[in-house]
């Protein structure tokens, strides 16, 4: 998902609405908050087993917006 995607998706919701990330894991539900938001370069990767992957670099790549996320 690009920002630009993302936005287009959060447009319509209202500005005072608590933003929390969902993840179910089989029969586990877990919940996140958000810690913080930035943007870095870096070079991507894939693991053997298909698992993505990132180096941060300053001379990376492809620029990529990582969001820091806690249990809540």
């Amino acid at each position: 998902m690009t920002v630009r995607e993302l936005r287009d998706k959060l447009v319509t919701i209202p500005d005072d609405v608590h933003v929390a990330v969902y993840w179910e894991d089989g029969a586990e539900h877990q919940f996140f908050g958000i810690d913080e938001v930035a943007a870095t370069k870096g070079n991507p990767s894939r693991a053997a087993n298909g698992k993505m992957g990132f180096a941060f670099d300053s001379k990376g790549t492809v620029n990529w917006l990582f969001i820091s996320v806690s249990p809540e």
